[in-house]
């Protein structure tokens, strides 16, 4: 998921991921990152049926409205859980209809236009909003909890490994040598501008050091990790997963299950490399140039 030149969210990938997935009338597949709903609505209007899973309530509060009817004639059920309980909740729902084996996964991962824009929640750099940025309000820990509690050293490997920060450990012993808490966006925002000597002409100042928060709050890999190992288990013969990523760590997860799996002899990816927003989808959507397209067909 990604932001584009307005405040309004585009699916990245929208038409290949759904093309891909050769969507058969009726059929059930699961958007495992329901976000703003661009590839359910796809899905939906090809024919097929989905579970769509999404931890984060304004999401789902958001599609009751938008699939008021398609959730009545019980064409979608949405599902306000964390897509690394994505086998338990598919077998919840059998008594709903819901097959134990679906004709297809999306993972569209990263972060909404909304969720960015959202100064109440922390994600915002350009708000004051409190330094929050869970996806699930039902998450115990928030990022000001994080920046209070983690040492310099650990703090400085977040913003490394996380948000590929080059001025990680500068960053961090400012940080933690501060007078006051730092509990607002806008003091995190304000100090890493005043702290970083290199600032990347694209990205705001602070970009990376709130993507490894965000990461970081959210245990984001750890379930992916989780999550894709369940996803291949619920694909039947010959259907397809298919992964959109926006930070390294997502691609190098999704590309080492893909290879482990091909290797398994579990079934083949459908590309050796991943594939790339066109120059078009860029240019409509700056935030697509980090995307990654990967595929993997169930054997």
């Amino acid at each position: 998921m990604t932001l584009n030149k307005t405040k309004q969210h585009v699916s990245v990938f929208l038409n290949e991921l759904v093309s891909l997935l050769t969507v058969e009338k009726d059929g059930w597949y699961i958007d495992a990152t329901l976000g703003s709903g661009g590839h359910t609505k796809e899905i939906l209007n090809q024919g097929g049926r989905v579970v769509a899973f999404d931890w984060d309530f304004e999401a789902i509060a958001r599609a009751e409205k938008q699939f008021a009817s398609e959730i009545s004639d019980k064409k979608l059920v949405l599902a306000h859980e964390p897509f690394s309980r994505l086998k338990e909740v598919i077998e919840s729902l059998r008594s709903q209809g819901v097959p134990s084996v679906v004709q297809g996964v999306i993972f569209d991962f990263g972060t909404s236009t909304e969720q960015l824009m959202s100064e109440e929640r922390g994600f915002s750099f350009r708000g004051d909003g409190v330094l929050d940025m869970r996806m699930d309000v039902r998450l115990a820990v928030m990022a000001k909890d994080i920046i209070a509690a983690v040492p310099v050293k650990q703090l400085a490997q977040l913003f490394r490994d996380f948000g590929g920060e080059i001025e990680a450990e500068r960053i961090a012993k400012v940080i933690k040598s501060s007078p006051v808490p730092i509990e607002t966006t806008k003091q995190l925002a304000d100090l890493v501008i005043s702290t970083k000597h290199k600032k990347a002409r694209a990205l705001h100042p602070a970009t990376k050091v709130f993507q490894a928060l965000r990461i970081a709050v959210n245990s984001e890999l750890t379930e992916i990790q989780l999550a894709l190992p369940q996803a291949l288990t619920l694909l039947s013969s010959g259907s397809k997963l298919l992964c959109a990523s926006f930070h390294e760590g997502e691609d190098r997860l999704a590309k080492h299950y893909f290879q482990i799996w091909e290797e398994q002899g579990k079934g083949t990816r459908l590309h050796k490399k991943p594939v790339m927003p066109s120059e078009e989808e860029v240019d409509l959507n700056p935030r697509a140039r980090s995307a990654k397209l990967r595929g993997f067909i169930k054997k």
